[in-house]
């Protein structure tokens, strides 16, 4: 399939509103700087976004906004050196005025691209939710369509060995950091396995019970990342990148070809 990406930063003003004319829709990645462990650059939510994104609109050939690198960062990793993002409310209210004025222009069907959750400020996924809260006025006005497009909802414990989800930082994260950015992996520093009481420590956190900074030892990283591995980050890319670019398309009243 010829490569249908462009990318809304590098269009004039008069070439947006050429592409206004027979389509609404654009393509909006969601980032965080986040520590992943010891062996994640603080970027790897935000690498992973655009790579999906940037999938998504080469193949359907919706603009790309630039990026948005900053989300609701977990509780625990606050206490990290370099980690950095938006309150809730933040959030919320900065989205919710790039939504806004880009709808004024006539953009009325947007997709969120995130590879990032989190739990905090009473919300059991607050990265995602202020996401949302950030859309209502517009949806409650009837103006626009918002959709998050989320990789990690769709199905790919086949095709690990060491779990059978998403960890943070885990066999999942390594494996796709490996596949799409390997020169920003430190890969003699990935942790062989997520221990228990790692993985315990960490959990607190996300379920509202840890507060102020982890205890001595605490890694940042969940799960088994020493399993990781690029083949597994390819297979895992392409399968979650052919379903969320099927779902756009429906969207988009277009067949899944």
């Amino acid at each position: 399939m010829p490569d249908r990406t462009r990318k809304l930063a590098d269009m004039t003003w008069q070439e947006v509103r050429t592409w206004l004319e027979g389509s609404d829709a654009l393509i909006l990645p969601i980032g965080t700087c986040e520590q992943h462990g010891p062996h994640l650059p603080l970027s790897t939510d935000t690498l992973i976004a655009e790579a999906f994104a940037a999938g998504i609109a080469r193949e359907t050939g919706i603009p790309l906004a630039p990026t948005l690198e900053y989300g609701v960062n977990l509780p625990c990793d606050r206490f990290v050196p370099g980690t950095a993002g938006f309150s809730f409310d933040g959030l919320r209210e900065g989205l919710g005025s790039l939504l806004a004025d880009w709808s004024r222009y006539g953009f009325r069907r947007f997709f969120l691209v995130t590879a990032h959750g989190c739990a905090t400020d009473g919300y059991g996924f607050a990265h995602h939710e202020a996401i949302k809260q950030a859309a209502l006025p517009l949806l409650e006005a009837n103006v626009c369509e918002v959709f998050v497009v989320f990789p990690y909802w769709v199905e790919t414990g086949d095709l690990l060995t060491h779990q059978t989800g998403v960890e943070h930082a885990g066999e999942v994260e390594t494996s796709l950091a490996l596949h799409l950015f390997p020169e920003r992996v430190r890969k003699e520093r990935i942790p062989e396995s997520g221990a228990e009481e790692q993985e315990e420590r960490f959990r607190a956190y996300p379920e509202g019970v840890g507060t102020g900074p982890p205890a001595d030892g605490w890694t940042g990283a969940e799960g088994h990342p020493g399993a990781a591995t690029a083949a597994k980050g390819a297979a895992i890319f392409e399968r979650c990148l052919e379903s969320m670019t099927r779902f756009v398309k429906g969207t988009m009243g277009e067949g899944s070809s």
